[in-house]
């Protein structure tokens, strides 16, 4: 066949892709709708298709939410949503490209004086985490934050945390003290019994390598809890409640 005699594909809704981007240029985010930023996004995952009807029912089957959405497994978007594994991994990367930036804004010499500090900052860490994890944050002398170290992540209700883990991490970055954290990601921000049960048998591990545990802080639905600031926990000891 002659090459001329080839027909030539092209892309029927190239017209409107454009439009839309210029819009996105001239006008910002603020403008669009959760599905026509999403539209607008799929537009590098899925070529030569209408995407609003596709960005519809990504967020009606994961209840309009961006951060369900963007944190679910790739194969559940597929099954529900009869999308390719291409876009569904798209937008798996997408969740994990916003966790990475939520890191790197929490990164650096951060001050944690206060339940109120520690509290915010571990909002932001766990803000996307839809199991539950807990972490340790490291303190040096001066209060200021070495780092998060994440013990252990685990499903929707429990995470598994061994006290000999969080002891060897506290010692490894030379902690003076730290602030216990973990998430519920099903909401609820009363500790429960195993959570004062914990923090007992950390408190006890801990004082023996003369590690102080400043707080125990619990986060749900972007809110947190203070074992300090609710007055379970006072100049290291825990109070029964």
């Amino acid at each position: 066949m002659n090459a001329s005699n080839k027909k030539t594909k092209t892309n029927p809704h190239a017209g409107h892709r454009d439009r839309v981007r210029k819009r996105f240029l001239e006008e910002g985010a603020d403008g669009f709708e959760k599905h026509e930023l999403l539209e607008l996004l799929l537009f590098g995952a899925i070529p030569m298709q209408d995407t609003n009807p596709i960005a519809h029912r990504l967020l009606d089957m994961f209840d309009g939410s961006f951060t369900i959405l963007f944190n679910s497994d790739p194969r559940e978007i597929v099954e529900k949503c009869n999308v390719s594994m291409n876009t569904a991994v798209f937008l798996k990367a997408l969740g994990a490209i916003s966790k990475r930036c939520q890191k790197e804004k929490l990164e650096g010499r951060v001050l944690m004086n206060s339940p109120e500090t520690s509290g915010e900052y571990a909002v932001d860490l766990l803000l996307y985490e839809n199991v539950e994890n807990f972490y340790i944050f490291c303190l040096d002398s001066g209060n200021h934050l070495i780092r998060p170290v994440k013990i252990s992540k685990g499903s929707q209700t429990k995470a598994q945390v061994e006290v000999g883990d969080v002891v060897r991490e506290a010692v490894l970055c030379q902690a003076s003290s730290v602030i216990l954290v973990h998430n519920h990601p099903g909401g609820g921000l009363r500790p429960s019994a195993s959570d004062i049960q914990l923090t007992s048998k950390l408190l006890e591990a801990l004082e023996i390598v003369h590690i102080f545990v400043a707080d125990h802080i619990i986060t749900a639905n972007h809110q947190y809890f203070s074992f300090v600031q609710n007055g379970f926990l006072k100049n290291g000891v825990l109070e029964k409640k």
